[in-house]
């Protein structure tokens, strides 16, 4: 039996923007290895962000992943990470063992694609098949208002966040206009109401 093609992570569109708009979640940008976990028969296979193997350094992700997954199959793309939740403590303490898997998105489950599935819906079904822990997590994400939430992240060291439109589809391996990453610190504001914005050039 072959296995089957690498899944590439969907990627942001970097803006240089302050995001306001009610259709928008919005959620701290993780540093760390981004990852695809697929779940099969028991075992749990993690790749890249160029789809190669993940190194050795992310191989007590997907032990922790496999306890986690309340299902028979699926494929979550997320992140494994150093950088603290609220209020715990900063990355230059933490010991190696405290590094955790963090959700980003959920791509397919039970054998079933979820990349023409609305990301909001996603992440519902993403949040019910995932046993939360301190070794694995589904991102934060809120709604507006927002600046709360960015004294928050750069208290935690946090230098940009994610806003991604809740009817957003997942696009393996491209660069999205619905998947926005914003400094915490932006120059300006987009207003994003109904719309959603134009790709930035860089």
């Amino acid at each position: 039996m072959t296995s089957p093609d690498p899944i590439l992570p969907q990627r942001a569109t970097p803006v240089d923007a302050f995001i306001s708009g009610v259709d928008w979640l919005f959620e701290p940008y993780w540093s760390g290895d981004r990852l695809i976990a697929r779940l099969d028969a028991g075992r749990v296979t993690l790749s890249d962000r160029s789809g190669g193997p993940a190194g050795p350094e992310c191989a007590e992700a997907a032990d922790a992943i496999l306890r986690a997954v309340d299902a028979d199959a699926a494929v979550i793309d997320g992140v494994w990470t150093g950088q603290p939740f609220g209020g715990e403590l900063p990355e230059s303490v933490w010991p190696e063992r405290r590094r955790a898997f963090v959700a980003l998105d959920l791509v397919e489950l039970e054998g079933e694609s979820l990349t023409d599935v609305p990301y909001q819906e996603r992440r519902r079904l993403l949040t019910s098949v995932l046993e939360q822990s301190a070794r694995v997590r589904v991102s934060p994400a809120v709604r507006l208002p927002l600046e709360p939430w960015l004294h928050a992240w750069r208290s935690s060291g946090f230098t940009h966040y994610v806003a991604k439109h809740m009817n957003s589809r997942y696009r393996p391996g491209e660069q999205v206009d619905d998947w926005l990453i914003v400094s915490v610190e932006p120059r300006k504001t987009l207003m994003l109401g109904l719309g959603r914005p134009r790709r930035s050039h860089r």
